[in-house]
């Protein structure tokens, strides 16, 4: 008679790959496991274009902090309640791209033979979570749910 291997599964909230644990457990998202869908992309609550407010981070002025972690920080303007535009939306990753939030620097070589204008440091933004951000209503002030994103004419 053939034994049958059972495989453990577990289901997890961020949205990753399946992988295979020691011990043979599989873990698999639960964004990617729905019944009768072939596109196992997880769906992310905000588009291209939207305005949105970062709902969690450090805030803009804590006593606590010292001079320096504030300039850092400020440089990089990924601070509680920044507001932005959408650019890019990566479903795959669960993570979106905001128009000047989350500013990192690129230390880029000059390659020989090729004249490079960009070597140097270059700025760009750097992808956040989409669970990071909500959707924000100009008309409001204030950040709404997607949900009420026809009440609100986003």
């Amino acid at each position: 008679m053939e034994s049958k291997k059972t495989v453990h599964t577990r289901h997890t909230k961020a949205p990753k790959k399946t992988k295979i644990k020691e011990g043979g457990r599989l873990v698999i998202s639960e964004a990617l496991v729905k019944d009768g869908v072939s596109n196992l992309v997880p769906k992310i609550h905000v588009k291209r274009g939207d305005t949105v407010m970062l709902m969690n981070g450090p805030k803009k002025e804590d006593k606590k902090r010292s001079k320096e972690d504030t300039n850092a920080l400020a440089e990089r303007n990924a601070f509680k309640g920044t507001i932005g535009k959408v650019i890019a939306v990566m479903p795959k990753e669960g993570k979106i791209i905001i128009e000047g939030v989350n500013m990192m620097v690129n230390y880029i070589r000059p390659k020989q033979g090729m004249m490079r204008s960009e070597a140097g440091m270059v700025r760009k933004e750097a992808p956040v979570f989409a669970s990071r951000v909500m959707l924000y209503s100009a008309d409001a002030k204030r950040p709404v749910r997607s949900e009420k994103r026809k009440e609100h004419g986003l």
